[in-house]
Parts: structure tokens; sequence; C-alpha cells
């Protein structure tokens, strides 16, 4: 298909062709596997220490990065470190790499707690607050809700937290907010997990960014001991030099973020308000948008759009097995919204155009296929 607009990029961004050719030297030429003590491993082993300052350099000098092979993967190793006594709290608008492994330890008798959601899928800090007690010890919080891009203050909630009990271990997967919305963590952040294919760069790395005080951090996967034994596996040294170019490239996040609230913005503004409802609130990113066509199919929609050259979401791509999302199950929509999700998400390289010239189609398809089923 030719021409398509491609307005799934909470799902996965394309990956950028200038990360990608200044990184192919580490698939061709410095191939060597970074644990060997000859010149080319210890070439290899240098250019995965420069990616790692350049990435740990976006939160600061307490913070140092562990290489995975994804978000979901980071957000496992936080979760699993520590769900072994006492008890752990997150919230209903997670992503399935952390409300599965709650989810798991809940089933099998660990007391894990819930906290309950706003209407815009954030965080409904009272109640979370009220779950937090003197035995609890990890606190999972989402800091940009991949369904609606509701925001989170991760920076407020684990200051909150700590003064209930300082010795919890604060977690945020950060995987739709790193490099999309302006942040520095506080210090109170223990545990920040992000994912390269959502900012430019490959699937199959990732990140879980750790503060240098964290204590009882412990490896899912044992082995050669890489990653200063917290990751063991031959790194991917190309996909974490792409991924290293790819957040060299999008350093500038507000001048980004200003240019997909001008997007967003125009979305809103000219989307059918008729047909649809907007979900997402203004407290969210400018990066996703979630919309429902009252009383018609989302994944209908979702193909007819697609057939005109027009890629969007319908909620996770990570839950598509579930027939409703389960986070605005959680909220409290009906049927008839939930029936109707779509999801709407930028990159830094969609362009205003695009935006229009979807919204219109987006509004004309719903539009026939609304007067279809009457």
């Amino acid at each position: 298909m030719n021409n398509v607009i491609y307005l799934d990029n909470a799902a996965t961004t394309k990956p950028l062709n200038s990360a990608v050719k200044r990184a192919e030297q580490y698939l061709f030429a410095d191939f060597y596997n970074p644990s060997a003590k000859y010149h080319g491993g210890i070439t290899a082993k240098n250019a995965i220490k420069n990616a790692r300052s350049l990435i740990e350099k976006q939160f600061g000098i307490n913070y140092e990065v562990i290489f995975t092979s994804c978000g979901s993967e980071s957000d496992n190793t936080a979760i699993f470190s520590y769900l072994k006594r006492g008890n752990a709290v997150t919230t209903l608008g997670e992503h399935s790499a952390v409300y599965e492994p709650f989810t798991h330890f809940k089933n099998n008798g660990y007391d894990a707690r819930f906290a309950s959601l706003n209407e815009d899928g954030s965080v409904n800090v009272e109640n979370l607050l009220s779950l937090v007690d003197n035995n609890t010890v990890f606190v999972s919080v989402v800091h940009v809700n991949n369904e609606t891009g509701a925001i989170n203050d991760i920076n407020d909630i684990a200051k909150r937290v700590k003064a209930k009990n300082p010795r919890v271990i604060f977690h945020s997967d950060g995987v739709q907010a790193f490099l999309k919305v302006p942040f520095k963590p506080n210090g109170l952040i223990d545990l920040y997990s992000i994912s390269a294919h959502k900012v430019g760069g490959f699937k199959g790395v990732g990140a879980l960014i750790k503060h240098k005080n964290v204590k009882n951090l412990k490896p899912l996967i044992l082995g050669g001991g890489q990653e200063n034994a917290l990751r063991s596996g031959t790194e991917n040294v190309y996909g974490i030099k792409t991924f290293e170019y790819a957040v060299e490239e999008r350093q500038c996040v507000l001048k980004n973020y200003e240019n997909a609230l001008e997007l967003k913005n125009a979305f809103l503004n000219n989307i059918n308000l008729s047909i649809f409802k907007v979900i997402s609130s203004n407290n969210s990113s400018p990066y996703v948008i979630s919309i429902s066509a009252l009383g018609l199919r989302g994944e209908v929609l979702q193909h007819m759009l697609e057939e005109n050259g027009v890629i969007v979401g319908t909620g996770s791509a990570c839950s598509s097995k579930h027939p409703h999302s389960r986070i605005l199950t959680a909220i409290g929509y009906d049927k008839k919204v939930l029936d109707g999700v779509l999801r709407i998400s930028f990159s830094p390289e969609t362009t205003m155009q695009e935006v229009l010239t979807a919204v219109q189609l987006i509004n004309e398809k719903a539009l026939q296929l609304k007067k279809a089923i009457l």
C-alpha cells in the first residue's frame, strides 16, 4: 500500500533511517561479542558504554541503565525482584507487562492491590495512597497510560507514597512517556522502564533505569553476568546503538511535545463530535488520543480506514486478544463506548497534513458505517 498514513505509533514507531544507518557498522564491521577480550570485543563494549551514558544523561547522575530486550522485561525484572513479602500496589490502568504479573501474584496468594482509575485513565491517587501501608514493599504506577494517554504525575505520587512508607520501591512504566513528555525524576523514582521501538529504535531492545541507591534488584535471566550481573545474555549491540542514535535525535522533547500538541488539537478540532466521544482528557500526552465511535464497531472502522490508507489502533496492541479494553472497562465505560474505541497516536515524524487527511477520512467512514447499520 502506497502513501500510508500511519497513526498507531503507540504500538510501535518506524525505526529512524538515520539511526539505522549510523548503527550499521555494528552489524557488519564491529559485530564482535562485547564480552570478548580482544580489540573487536572491547570496541563493541565501549560502544555499549557510550549508549548507556547518553541514555543515563536523560535521567541524571543518580541513575544507571540496565539494557533489556523490551519494556515488558524491564517491568517484569522490577516486579519479580520485590513481590516476595509484604504487599504491593499498582493501578488498574497499567500496561499488561505490569498488570499481568501483579494478577499472577494475586492469584497465587500474594497481597497484590489495584488502585482505581479516574475517567481519563489516570490513577485515583487518594485510592492508591489508601492501599499503601507499613507492609507495602513495592508500588508501580504507569507514567503515561498507553490507551488514553493520561499522564500520572509520578514524581508527586512517589513523594506521597514514600511519605507514608519510605521503604517502598517505587517503579514506573515509562514506555509511552520517555522522550515524549518533559520529565526529570526527582530522585524518589527507584525504577523506570523504557523501550527502544517506541522512540524510533528497534523492537527487541529496552532498558530498566535504576536509581543507584536501589538494592536487591534480581535478574530474570542468569548466565554470563552481563549488565552488571542484572541481565545475562550477549548484548544486542546493533539494537542498542540504534536506540542510542534514536534517543540522540529525539532529545528535543519540549519542541516535539509542542508539535504533537498542535497535531492533537487539530485532530480534536476536526473530529465529528456528533459521532465520536473523546476519551482522552486535557491532562494527557499529545501523542495519544483515545476516541469512541458511539454505537459502532471500532474494529470495523479500523479496517475501513486501512483499506483507504490510514492506519490507527483500537487500543493496546499488547491486549488485542480481549474483546474490550481492560482499562476502559475498569474506568466504567459501557459497551456502547467500548465497542467503538479507536486509538490515534503520533510520532515526531507525523505531519499536519497527514492528521487533517486522516481525521476527514475517519469522519467520512464513521458516517458511512453509521448509515449502513441504520
